[in-house]
């Protein structure tokens, strides 16, 4: 068969970076590098010890082979990887001259997987490695189809460096998103609304407090077409005037910079602070402008005192009624009176709570529960 030219090799390198950035072009880029080979078969694949080590990208893939793969064939796959992991990273083996061409064709992986996707005869290499788990990449040909030569060989050991990059990406990407999406779960618990607008007050990412807070229309801020304002005119310059300034810090950390503000809703009610900082660049951002990070909060009275005071400082039940009675204006006599316990109980109570609590006066303790608040939305 001709060998493949230049400008084959630089579209299939192509091809692989563009399933680095992209898990779903991963199949694609196995596609590519089948086609590269003239091969029946080809995969990009992680392997290991547990389950959660397994990934494959390939060429073709039949659902009902592959729930075999990760079912009943799962222990005789882990058997065979298990003769992969001494050979070394970028070094190209054969498959028969691993496990031995008869030892593999009678094995139930060949027998059951193998040979019904037409893989007679594997060229592969490991990528990349953590600990007992490893990635590689393999290429087969079929029944009808003369097996790989030293050029093949030589081809991929000059892709090697290309590929293991390929898998890194991957992998880094693909944690990435993982912890993109933890960290967006986490955003959409705490009890704050958080924004990142663009420099024309465009909405980026909200998360399901700020959604609420723009959703109200009683809210002091809302969007109007896809941008963030205020319901008051001179909330509205204030705003705009909050966002810039943000923006000129990210450029000029000693640049004059106004970090909050107070948005007051139409009736003079359901007012809301607004805390901005510069966000920081996401790992996919290609746009050099600025964005900015706004933290809302409801201008409102703590609520469930006992319940904040109980989780916050870890006070009993009866230590934080007393708490909370306290902060409510009550004096100890009346919160004694009102748990129908003695003053003298009460008062060890109340030092309990000090202690708890790090404060040493009434006044602190009442100042300090009075700003508590349970940082996480009820679910």
């Amino acid at each position: 068969m001709p060998r493949p030219d230049v400008d084959t090799v630089m579209s299939a390198i192509d091809r692989l970076l563009a399933g680095a950035l992209d898990g779903e072009q991963m199949q694609a880029a196995a596609e590519t590098m089948r086609q590269l080979f003239n091969g029946s078969k080809a995969c990009f694949a992680g392997f290991g010890p547990n389950p959660e080590d397994w990934v494959s990208y390939a060429t073709n893939p039949d659902p009902a082979l592959q729930d075999r793969c990760f079912g009943e064939l799962a222990s005789d796959f882990v058997e065979m990887g298990g003769a992969l992991t001494n050979i070394p990273l970028g070094v190209v083996y054969h498959d028969h001259d691993v496990f031995g061409a008869d030892t593999l064709r009678s094995s139930r992986v060949w027998q059951e997987w193998m040979r019904p996707q037409d893989m007679y005869g594997g060229m592969a290499c490991r990528l990349a490695k953590n600990g007992p788990a490893f990635w590689f990449f393999d290429v087969q040909r079929g029944r009808q189809q003369d097996g790989f030569d030293a050029e093949d060989v030589a081809l991929l050991e000059k892709l090697y460096p290309i590929l293991r990059r390929v898998v890194e990406l991957r992998r880094h990407i693909g944690q990435i998103t993982i912890q993109r999406d933890e960290a967006r779960g986490a955003l959409d618990r705490i009890a704050m609304g958080i924004a990142i607008l663009d420099q024309d007050m465009r909405i980026a990412y909200a998360n399901e407090g700020a959604d609420e807070i723009l959703a109200d229309p009683d809210s002091a801020l809302g969007l109007r077409q896809g941008r963030l304002f205020a319901r008051q005119p001179a909330d509205q310059r204030q705003l705009k005037q909050l966002v810039e300034s943000t923006l000129r810090t990210a450029q000029d950390p000693l640049a004059h910079h106004q970090a909050s503000m107070i948005l007051h809703g139409e009736d003079g009610s359901h007012s809301l602070s607004a805390c901005a900082m510069p966000a920081p660049p996401s790992v996919t951002q290609t746009q050099t402008t600025g964005r900015v990070l706004i933290a809302l909060r409801r201008l409102e009275t703590a609520t469930n005192l006992v319940a904040c005071a109980r989780q916050l400082f870890d006070l009993t039940d009866t230590e934080a009624k007393f708490a909370s009675a306290l902060a409510s204006g009550s004096s100890l006599t009346e919160a004694a009176e009102a748990q129908g316990v003695r003053i003298s109980t009460a008062r060890t109570h109340l030092a309990r709570i000090f202690q708890k609590t790090n404060t040493r006066q009434q006044s602190q303790l009442v100042s300090l529960l009075r700003s508590a608040a349970l940082p996480l939305r009820p679910r």
